[in-house]
């Protein structure tokens, strides 16, 4: 498999990197660096009371996300990256492990935000919001850093932890309107 990967990375530093390409596909895998981008968004939705439970599924996605990739699954596969697989290829990005390659953080904690931004806003938003996430997660295929296997991976984890996120803000939300009203939960 990772053969087959790295020969699309290395068709996509033969055949598509450019001066101009390689300008914007670096800014557009930064905006995922660390998922600083990420948490302040859900940290401004926090301020508001309209949004805020957009901001608070938002984090707990990403806490989620973190978690699930960052802390267990990347030290537990510990794939190397095509760049150590395959000397022909050179990232454009530095500062990454060799050996975490599986799932990509960045595609995680973009589609994890994303999808749970998408669960509260209408559709103008939403749809492009899982845009940037997409775009994010394809920077790390042309930086060289990732294999194709490595953003699916992290697109159905950050689909999963926000589908979980959202869940656990909507019964934090409904027991706390039950709670408002004078609702015992669980008595009828």
């Amino acid at each position: 498999m990772n053969v087959f990967e790295s020969g699309i990375i290395l068709w996509i530093q033969e055949n598509i990197r450019g001066p101009i390409g390689n300008v914007f596909w670096q800014f557009i895998t930064h905006l995922g660096d660390e998922g600083y981008l990420w948490i302040a968004m859900g940290i401004i939705l926090l301020f508001f009371k309209k949004t805020r439970p957009v901001g608070f599924t938002v984090l707990v996605a990403l806490l989620f996300d973190f978690l699930t990739i960052n802390v267990v699954l990347k030290g537990l596969v510990a794939r190397p990256r095509p760049f150590v697989v395959n000397e022909l290829i050179e990232p454009l990005v530095g500062g990454v492990s060799p050996y975490r390659s599986f799932p990509s953080g960045h595609s995680g904690g973009s589609f994890a935000a994303m999808f749970a931004l998408y669960r509260w806003v209408p559709k103008k938003i939403g749809v492009p919001a899982l845009f940037l996430a997409t775009l994010v997660a394809l920077s790390r295929l042309y930086v060289g850093v990732h294999y194709p296997t490595d953003i699916v991976g992290g697109f159905i984890i950050g689909f999963i932890c926000s589908a979980l996120a959202y869940a656990v803000v909507k019964m934090v939300i409904c027991r706390r309107e039950n709670k408002k009203n004078g609702e015992v939960i669980g008595e009828k």
